[in-house]
């Protein structure tokens, strides 16, 4: 490379919709108790229950993952004891299953896993199952909008635009959904058998950089 050549550095941005296909329900419990076995407790019939409820729905038990699990001593600062002072037992836990994207069917789990353990709050997001595709059109708008904007710099710097010397794109992780509210399930009225949940999820935005280096003419 001649040490008089001219460079640019130039960030490339790509994004793409696409249209969700699986609805994500993330369950978690947050709940204290006064002893471990009482917070372990909890933990076993809860999800006795719950896989219990998939099976009634027809839905394999194995469908349902243990993403976070947790049992911990929790302690709050009392200034008049001038210490922390033991206020009990935190069980934490987080599942996940995905499902079609049909209402009816996530109505009826969520009504019956509710049920089977009413404390459960629940996140619904809606997500691409295959990404492969969307994330390789990302990186090509991405490639693109570095070349545009790096024609329109030299350009205005009187130069042409010659070839490229880098283009930096580690590999990394796109999250490809969209998020829905949280709920808690029994005082949302998804216990009541008859409970049911409408939804048309708007199509996905994601989007990711590429680093590009290119001479200058």
């Amino acid at each position: 490379m001649n040490q008089e050549q001219k460079t640019i550095r130039v960030m490339g941005t790509g994004f793409v919709k696409t249209v969700p296909d699986t609805t994500r329900l993330t369950f978690e419990v947050d709940s204290l108790h006064d002893t471990y076995e009482k917070a372990y407790n909890e933990a076993a019939i809860g999800n006795k229950n719950l896989r219990e409820a998939l099976g009634m729905l027809n839905i394999p038990k194995d469908s349902l993952k243990t993403t976070n699990f947790s049992i911990t001593k929790k302690t709050e600062w009392k200034s008049k004891e001038n210490k922390h002072v033991f206020v009990g037992f935190e069980l934490r836990q987080e599942l996940a299953i995905e499902l079609p994207l049909d209402s009816v069917i996530t109505s009826k789990v969520m009504s019956t896993l509710g049920k089977a353990w009413p404390e459960l709050d629940v996140d619904i997001s809606f997500i691409k199952k295959d990404t492969h595709d969307v994330k390789l059109q990302i990186l090509e708008s991405a490639v693109k909008d570095a070349r545009e904007k790096a024609e329109v710099i030299a350009a205005t710097l009187g130069h042409k635009l010659g070839g490229i010397i880098s283009a930096d794109y580690s590999k990394r992780s796109i999250d490809i959904n969209y998020h829905e509210e949280r709920l808690r399930l029994c005082d949302s009225g998804f216990c009541d058998k008859d409970a049911s949940i409408d939804y048309t999820p708007d199509d996905i935005e994601a989007g990711d950089t590429i680093e590009t280096v290119w001479y200058l003419e």
